[in-house]
């Protein structure tokens, strides 16, 4: 019986992207014991997921402790980082699996050829490639839905009752934000959106983000004052709730998108057309799913420039993922 680490320390959409390689192993593995090693902002994804044996977080415990106390046999690194990778070596790990392009790629004795900035594959599928190779297998790819936890859950419906929201409505959630992780089409921009879906249809529009995205939010509801804002107000575990109610979400490049897409909810994702951050890569991995790019000109420079998407592409391509003629 192989004890399993996937060491993915980084982003919530990340770890989305992440988590198919525990299923992927335990195809290929059914007896292996796998742990994730993240960071505890993340464990709303990681919590009673069927895929995995146990987790820790960096965050609450050194690395080289939970080296130390687990003997783990294999260690996945499928985002390496040198301190990371070098706990690993230090502690004698038997199998330590990465990229052979980093300069301290000799801390890994299986080496894999994967090049990720070329942006041929989906970040997914690029993690269960490194499964693949290692097993010598095929396996597929699969997003993990989150666990849906019951007292999260009660909070969105008292919420719903609260401010009034028509559940038996169509529910958008708009998400303006990336937390910097592409390049964004503008707060206005999905305000106005927001405005005409809202003109358009019997609907309910929703608004998450951070309290460090307030501003963003309260830009969409002054363009569109029937809506609701959640901006700030809810926790992970809330926000997952919330989610599995509606039946569209609208955002940037983010990992509320990829939440989306496990959880098989339709997802209108914006993105630059740049391969090694475009949609390709970081899209939604969901068939429920439609992206949106700035058109492609003459002017390379405009390339990635998010203001060409237009208004009015978007809410089509709303309508067209909620069924709706137009």
């Amino acid at each position: 019986m192989d004890k399993v680490a996937i060491i993915r320390t980084d982003r919530l959409g990340d770890m989305v992207l992440t988590l198919p390689m525990a299923r992927a192993i335990k195809e290929c593995n059914p007896n292996a014991k796998i742990a994730m090693i993240a960071s505890s902002y993340t464990e709303p994804l990681l919590y009673n997921n069927a895929y995995l044996d146990n987790y820790y977080f960096i965050d609450k415990i050194p690395l080289n402790e939970i080296f130390q106390q687990n003997n783990f046999d294999i260690a996945f690194f499928p985002r390496p980082k040198f301190n990371e990778a070098l706990e690993a070596f230090k502690n004698k790990i038997p199998i330590r699996i990465g990229s052979a392009y980093r300069w301290y790629s000799f801390l890994f004795n299986h080496k894999l050829n994967i090049h990720r900035k070329k942006g041929d594959l989906h970040e997914a599928e690029y993690n269960t490639l490194m499964v693949a190779k290692f097993y010598n297998r095929i396996v597929s790819t699969e997003l993990i839905a989150p666990f849906i936890k019951i007292e999260a859950d009660q909070k969105i419906l008292g919420l719903f009752e609260q401010y009034q929201i028509n559940s038996n409505s169509k529910i958008i959630i708009i998400h303006p934000g990336s937390k910097g992780s592409a390049k964004d089409w503008h707060p206005k921009n999905f305000a106005k959106a927001a405005r005409i879906l809202k003109e358009s249809l019997e609907c309910e529009i929703l608004i998450t983000g951070t309290q460090e995205e307030k501003e963003s939010c309260n830009i969409i509801l002054k363009e569109c004052p029937s809506a609701f804002t959640f901006c700030g107000l809810l926790n992970l575990d809330e926000l997952i709730a919330l989610i599995s109610h509606s039946n569209l979400l609208i955002a940037n490049s983010t990992g509320v998108l990829h939440l989306a897409s496990a959880l098989g909810i339709a997802v209108l994702g914006l993105y630059p057309n740049t391969k090694h951050i475009g949609a390709g890569r970081w899209g939604p991995y969901s068939r429920n799913s439609l992206v949106i790019s700035p058109p492609i000109t003459d002017n390379k420079k405009a390339i990635d420039d998010m203001s060409l998407i237009e208004v009015e592409t978007v809410v089509n391509s709303a309508l067209k993922l909620l069924g709706i003629r137009f």
